[in-house]
């Protein structure tokens, strides 16, 4: 649920920062440096594991730039990071709507939602009954999900 909040609040305060009291008459422009500026001190929080100023960072640049790949992508592997799966998940695909050749989105987004079906099926085990014939196939399909999860795929497509 908590999970759930988080991603709930992250769409309402970019909807709501996007919102103004007065109309523009044109769009702000950022200079490139400016942008760059921004970028990099959002990275170097992220390299040195400053994950709360990261995530501030990153959310007021998906703030003013939201069609920036990149900065969907860093949000979403710092969500992953604190276990924030829901939050990943909107991140990646919010990065994938303006961006849906981007590779490391879709392979994010892949591996977080294999993730979370792993943690499905374990909770399904812990709850049914061991008699259940659903039990069975659901652990089953569980550890081929656990391979899958650590086999490298195959190079060259």
């Amino acid at each position: 649920m908590k999970q759930l909040s988080v991603a709930l609040a992250i769409a309402c305060s970019m909807t709501c920062a996007s919102c103004s009291t007065q109309p523009r008459s044109e769009p702000v422009r950022e200079e490139p440096s400016s942008l760059r500026s921004k970028l990099d001190r959002a990275d170097l929080a992220l390299r040195e594991a400053r994950l709360i100023d990261a995530e501030s960072l990153y959310r007021d640049l998906a703030t003013s730039h939201p069609r920036l790949p990149e900065v969907w992508l860093q949000l979403g592997n710092i969500y992953a990071r604190q276990s924030q799966l829901e939050a990943a998940t909107y991140s990646y695909k919010q990065g994938l709507r303006f961006s849906p050749e981007d590779g490391r989105l879709w392979h994010n987004l892949a591996l977080l939602e294999l993730r979370q079906s792993i943690k499905t099926l374990e909770t399904a085990s812990e709850l049914l009954p061991s008699a259940s014939p659903q039990r069975s196939r659901i652990e089953d399909l569980h550890r081929a999900l656990m391979l899958a999860g650590h086999e490298a795929p195959p190079r060259g497509r």
